[in-house]
C-alpha cells in the first residue's frame, strides 16, 4: 500500500511504514537497509550492475518463454535490465556494498529496482508492487546464491575482456623492444654484481615472455569461470528451478553478455566453493609481481643520469629542479608511471590476500564474504586496466637504449682483461690493465698500437652473436678462432 507525502511517498509491510523518495526506483526492503548499514561509501561496481542485469533479464526471459511469467511483465522487467545495461539507473543501486553478506541487501535493491521500474513502463505506480513484484516476478525461480555468484562471475568476464587488450599490447611492445634492442651489448647482473654479457633485447625478450605467460594464467583462470551455479537457488538442490529453465537461462546469459556460459557440473561444489575466485585472483596477483618485476629493473636500468646504471632512457613526463644545480633542470627523467604501475602491482597483491582469507571463511552450503570478494577483484582488474595503457604508450614505447653507457660499463666491467688474457695470458694482461689504469690510456689502444692483438680480432670479440651465445667463452687463444666463425 503506497500514500503520497509531498516529495515522499510511504510503503509499508509487516514491520510498519517507511518514507522513500517520489521518485526512487528501490523501495522499503532497500530504505530499511540503507537505515542500519553503516556507511563507507563503497557502491556495487557498475560491471557487477551490468552482470546481474544480464541475469535477471535472462531469467525474465526464460521465465516468459515457459509460461510463468505474463509476457507484458517480462517485456517491462527486460526493458528495465536493458536500461541498466545502457547506463541508467544506476545511482538507484543505493545499498553499502558490503553491508550484507553474500550479496543478500544488493540483489533486494536490485529486484525492487526492477519491479518499480517495470511497473512505471506499464503505467503503475512505484511502490505499489502491484504490475510487478520484486520477488513473485523479478526473483522468480532464483535465489541470490545462484544469482549473485552467476553475476560475479559475468562481471570479471565482461572487466577481463576490456582488460586483456592492454597486456596484450604490452607484450608485443617489450618483443619489439627485444628487436630494437637485439645488438645492443650490456653487462649482465647477478646478485646486483657484474656478470657475463647479455643483450638488451634479451632482457627485454624475457620481460615480453613473462606478460605472455601472465596472461596465459589469466585466461586459464577465466575458463573456470564459465561454469555458473545458474539453478542452483538457495543450497544447490535446484529447489524451485526446473531444467528446462536452467538451459534457456543458460542460453540466454552466453547471448546477452557474448561470453559462453555452462551449467555447472556439481552445484553444491560451485554454491559453496570460491576456488575459481581465488584462481583467477591469484592468477592477477602472478601478472603483478611479474610486472613489479620488470617496473623495478626498468626504474634501476634507467637510474641516473651520471651515478647510476643508466643503460635506458625513458621519457621525460615531469621535471625537477636540480638539488646539485639550483635554478637548473637535470638531465635526468623521473620513471613517474613505472613507480605508478608498482603502486597498482602492491594494491593488487593485497587484494588476492584479501580475496583468499574471503574465500576460506564460507561455512556449510554458501560464502557470506562473496562481495568482499568481488570487490576486492573488479577493483584489481580496474587499476591494472588503468595503469597499463598509458605505462605501454607514454613510458615503455618511448624507452631507448644508451649504447654509450652500455659499451662503457661492459668495458669496465672486466671484459677487457678476460679478452686480454684468453690471447696474451693472465700475467701479461694484468700488467697492461694496470698499465693503463697508472696512464689513463686505453687498454685497447695499448694492445693495438704494440700489435699485440689485432683490431679485427677485438672487434669480433665483442660481437653479439659471439658473446651471448651457448658455449662462449675466453679460455685460450683459440677464442680467436672461434669468433671467425661466430661473426
Amino acid at each position: 500500500m503506497v500514500s503520497k507525502r509531498l516529495d515522499v511517498r510511504i510503503e509499508r509491510d509487516s514491520l510498519g511504514e517507511v518514507q522513500i523518495p517520489a521518485g526512487a526506483l528501490w523501495g522499503i526492503q532497500t530504505a530499511r537497509l540503507r537505515e542500519m548499514t553503516f556507511a563507507t561509501g563503497i557502491r556495487a561496481h557498475s560491471k557487477l550492475i551490468d552482470a546481474m542485469a544480464i541475469v535477471k533479464k535472462a531469467c525474465a526471459a526464460a521465465n516468459m518463454e515457459s509460461r510463468q511469467l505474463d509476457a507484458a511483465k517480462g517485456r517491462a522487467v527486460m526493458q528495465a535490465c536493458d536500461e541498466l545495461l545502457g547506463g541508467q539507473w544506476h545511482d538507484h543501486v543505493i545499498v553499502e556494498f558490503l553491508q550484507s553478506g553474500a550479496g543478500t541487501a544488493f540483489n533486494i535493491n536490485f529486484n525492487e529496482l526492477l519491479a518499480n521500474r517495470a511497473s512505471e513502463i506499464l503505467g503503475g505506480q512505484l511502490g505499489s508492487y502491484e504490475e510487478v513484484h520484486p520477488y513473485r516476478h523479478v526473483n522468480m525461480g532464483q535465489s541470490v546464491n545462484d544469482v549473485f555468484p552467476t553475476a560475479m562471475r559475468i562481471s570479471i568476464l565482461l572487466s577481463a575482456r576490456e582488460f586483456e587488450p592492454a597486456l596484450l599490447d604490452m607484450e608485443r611492445l617489450l618483443r619489439r623492444k627485444a628487436l630494437e634492442f637485439e645488438r645492443v651489448l650490456k653487462v649482465g647482473r647477478t646478485h646486483l654484481q657484474d656478470s657475463v654479457p647479455i643483450t638488451l633485447g634479451q632482457e627485454f625478450n624475457a620481460y615480453g615472455s613473462s606478460v605472455e605467460r601472465s596472461l596465459r594464467r589469466i585466461k586459464e583462470a577465466s575458463s573456470s569461470l564459465t561454469e555458473v551455479n545458474t539453478g542452483a537457488t538457495f543450497v544447490g538442490t535446484g529447489m524451485n528451478a526446473d531444467s528446462n529453465f536452467v538451459a534457456s537461462v543458460l542460453e540466454k546469459i552466453s547471448s546477452y553478455s557474448g561470453i559462453r556460459v555452462r551449467q555447472s557440473e556439481d552445484y553444491f561444489r560451485v554454491s559453496q566453493s570460491m576456488a575459481d575466485f581465488v584462481e583467477f585472483s591469484s592468477s592477477l596477483k602472478e601478472l603483478a609481481i611479474e610486472l613489479t618485476k620488470i617496473a623495478n629493473d626498468l626504474r634501476l636500468l634507467n637510474s641516473g643520469p651520471s651515478a647510476g646504471i643508466g643503460e635506458i632512457k625513458v621519457p621525460s613526463l615531469i621535471t625537477e629542479p636540480s638539488p646539485l644545480m639550483p635554478g637548473t633542470l637535470p638531465d635526468s627523467s623521473h620513471p613517474t608511471l613505472a613507480e605508478s604501475l608498482n603502486m597498482v602491482c602492491y594494491q593488487v597483491m593485497g587484494n588476492d590476500t584479501v580475496v583468499g582469507l574471503a574465500a576460506q571463511a564460507g561455512q556449510l552450503e554458501s560464502n557470506v564474504m562473496t562481495p568482499l570478494i568481488i570487490q576486492n577483484i573488479l577493483m584489481s582488474l580496474d587499476l591494472l586496466r588503468g595503469v597499463i595503457p598509458p605505462f605501454n604508450q607514454k613510458f615503455l614505447a618511448g624507452i631507448t637504449a644508451n649504447n654509450v653507457r652500455c659499451r662503457q660499463l661492459l668495458e669496465n666491467g672486466g671484459l677487457w682483461q678476460a679478452i686480454i688474457s684468453s690471447q696474451l695470458g693472465a700475467e701479461q694482461a694484468a700488467a697492461l690493465m694496470k698499465e693503463a689504469a697508472d696512464t689513463g690510456v686505453d687498454v685497447k689502444k695499448l694492445v693495438v698500437e704494440r700489435n699485440l692483438i689485432s683490431q679485427d680480432v677485438l672487434d669480433r670479440f665483442f660481437s653479439p652473436k659471439y658473446l651471448t651465445s651457448p658455449g662462449a667463452s675466453f679460455g685460450t687463444a683459440s677464442g680467436a678462432n672461434r669468433t671467425d666463425k661466430a661473426k
